[in-house]
């Protein structure tokens, strides 16, 4: 019996960390690397979150997060996560060769319960595939600011190797939901 409890303790815990590393639904991401130029990552979530706070960007909350690499025996990646509501950002920034790899990613919290009742969802403004355009514009919004705030940031700790991103480079790509 001792066994048996053990075993289910185990399998919980195993189902418990692979939880843990899924992101909800994602909706936009943006990455760069920096060749050649290195940054503390602890340094960049600092200066990331005071260029929000900065901004008067309010409602936001800060933690970090990490996530397994790939198994669950696999190294852990530490994230900043910025919430606001059913935003998530996970913002990372981490040494990669001989540089430093930059990226986030926007996910929209899935309310599951909700989601799958459509009449509901409709009605609690949770239907992902009818977003009103209040939600629409909040959503743009949150991801410009948090791109232009990364990209600020990066810029500031890149300048004195007189690295800037092009135009090309500072633009994100929105995912559609699944």
């Amino acid at each position: 019996m001792g066994y048996l409890i053990f075993l289910l303790l185990i399998i919980f815990t195993v189902a418990m960390v692979i939880a843990n590393n899924t992101p909800d639904a994602i909706s936009g991401n943006w990455k760069h690397f920096y060749d050649g130029i290195q940054f503390s990552t602890t340094d960049f979530y600092a200066q990331v979150k005071q260029g929000l706070v900065d901004r008067k960007v309010d409602g936001l909350s800060y933690a970090k997060q990490s996530f397994l690499e790939s198994h669950i025996f696999s190294a852990r990646r530490e994230y900043l996560r910025i919430t606001e509501h059913e935003y998530v950002f996970y913002i990372c920034a981490a040494p990669f060769g001989t540089g430093t790899f930059v990226s986030w990613w926007l996910c929209v919290k899935d309310e599951k319960l909700i989601n799958k009742i459509p009449i509901l969802n409709k009605l609690a403004g949770k239907d992902r595939n009818n977003k009103s355009f209040y939600q629409m514009d909040t959503e743009a919004m949150y991801k410009s600011v948090i791109q232009s705030t990364v990209t600020a940031v990066a810029d500031g700790l890149t300048k004195e190797q007189g690295f800037r991103l092009s135009e090309l480079d500072r633009q994100y790509k929105d995912i559609a939901s699944k």
